[in-house]
């Protein structure tokens, strides 16, 4: 496959250099592009770009390095990396679709998703919490940030009326 845009079916993206595989809730394929490409892709197809997102994520987060990236913010498709996202295998994870994990070695760590397919990734089982803990970081800044507008505008429409 050449081309795809992540989605909320899509557990991982799991780069092998210039292709990446990807599992979804009911499949699992390789894609002709790295997993920074597809990425980069899907984020422009929702309306930005890594960069852009990276860049807003770090202002969020007070943060520099394996920031998760909101693929999708209407969707809340929220990605994290096992590893650097400038090494050629880091991995993608869904943070929303993680149901439990458990550590299987020092270094590799089996996450269980809510299809109840399992998968092992190298990443520690601390790694993988401190990522988790980020995701829901964000998440929550993004909700929160959210409901203050809502708020916002919900009290300007009485201002006016007044």
């Amino acid at each position: 496959m050449k081309n795809y845009e992540i989605n909320d079916e899509t557990i991982a993206i799991i780069s092998k250099g210039n292709k990446s595989q990807v599992i979804t809730l009911n499949d699992e394929f390789i894609v002709e592009k790295s997993g920074y490409k597809i990425l980069d892709d899907s984020c422009k197809f929702y309306g930005s770009s890594y960069l852009g997102r990276l860049h807003s994520v770090k202002e969020m987060l007070s943060a520099s390095y394996k920031l998760p990236i909101i693929v999708a913010e209407a969707e809340n498709m929220i990605f994290f990396p096992t590893k650097s996202s400038l090494e050629p295998d880091c991995c993608w994870i869904n943070y929303s679709l993680i149901k439990n994990y458990q550590k299987t070695s020092e270094i590799i760590t089996k996450i269980r998703f809510y299809n109840n397919s399992e998968k092992e990734f190298i990443i520690s089982k601390i790694s993988l919490e401190n990522q988790m803990n980020r995701s829901l970081r964000l998440q929550s800044i993004l909700r929160q940030r959210h409901l203050n507008y809502k708020n916002t505008k919900f009290l300007n429409f009485w201002v006016i009326i007044i």
